[in-house]
Parts: C-alpha cells; structure tokens; sequence
C-alpha cells in the first residue's frame, strides 16, 4: 500500500509552492488541447511514474546489508559507493526507459558519469572484477526487499549487537517476503 501512496504525494502533494504552476499549468493544457480522456491518462501516467520511481529508489539503497562502520574514520567513499548502494541488472526492454537507475552504485562513486556512459562503465568494471562486492539485487530479492519498512540493529556497526539489516512488518515476514 505504501508505493501507491506515496506515488501520490510526490507527484501531486509534496512541495505545493514550488510545483503549483507545473501541478495546474500542464494539466490544464492537456485538457483544454487534448480533452478530458487525454487528462485522466496523464494523471494516471504521472501517478504511475511516481510510484515506480519511489520503489526504484527504496530498492537502491534499502536492501540487505545495510553499509555500517564502527565511526567516520573507518568509512571510505568507495566503500560507501559499492556495498551502501545496489546494482539491479535490468532486462533490454526496462533498460530502455531506465537511464541507468540500475547502476547506481556507479553514481554513488562519481556522479560525474552521464547517465548515457553508466552502462559501459558498468561493463568495463565488471570485466576488470571491479564488482565483486557489490550489492547485487536479483528479481526475486527486489521483490522481498520491496517489502522492508524498518530497520533492525544500530546506525554504527560498533553498536550493533548483531548485523544490523532491514526487515519488514509481521505479514510480510511471514508470507517469506523479506530479503534475508
């Protein structure tokens, strides 16, 4: 229930000032220019993108294990970049539309990569074994790790009395859909 809400809130509800004249402006436009169908898609298109992106972006940073260090001075960038951050290899035809989300471990390196080079470096760092510890996300494990909404141990590994991880609510645990 969480993406659909919240697919709402940042495409229709979050920054009012700052997104009211796009939030009328646009729609409006399609309206007066396209009609009353044409509008209805949109919203559901803009709802939908929404929605999508939010749960693309819990699945790039919100799946097991978390990266924890004992303090700051044990935390490297490159360290942060490969295992705080997730590599979700995507087939053609989503890869299409993606612009590279799926490497997102290269962006927490160097944000300096366009998104157009992200799948040659990609590439390249593979073929050099650049990724080995990298947290790679399967389908199956996107689905489970869809499903986290807390976080189990310390924000500091020194604190964290086992490994610290994330888990989701009762009803998703039992149904096995977390993301061990």
């Amino acid at each position: 229930f969480f993406y659909p809400l919240a697919g709402l809130f940042v495409f229709f509800l979050n920054k009012p000032a700052q997104h009211f004249p796009y939030r009328t402006l646009v729609p409006f436009l399609v309206w007066y220019f396209l009609g009353m169908q044409t509008l209805g898609a949109y919203f559901l298109a803009a709802w939908l993108g929404g929605s999508l992106g939010v749960a693309c972006f819990h699945l790039q940073h919100h799946c097991n294990s978390p990266y924890r260090v004992p303090d700051d001075s044990s935390r490297t960038h490159l360290d942060a970049a490969i295992a705080g951050s997730t590599r979700i290899p995507l087939a053609w035809p989503l890869s299409v539309f993606s612009f590279g989300i799926e490497y997102h471990h290269i962006h927490h390196f160097d944000i300096r990569v366009p998104g157009y080079r992200l799948e040659r470096c990609d590439a390249e760092g593979e073929a050099a074994g650049l990724w080995t510890r990298v947290n790679t996300v399967d389908w199956v494990r996107a689905i489970k790790s869809l499903c986290h909404s807390q976080f189990d141990g310390s924000s500091k590994a020194s604190d964290a009395g086992g490994t610290p991880r994330f888990s989701s609510f009762w009803p998703y645990s039992a149904l096995g859909l977390q993301d061990d």
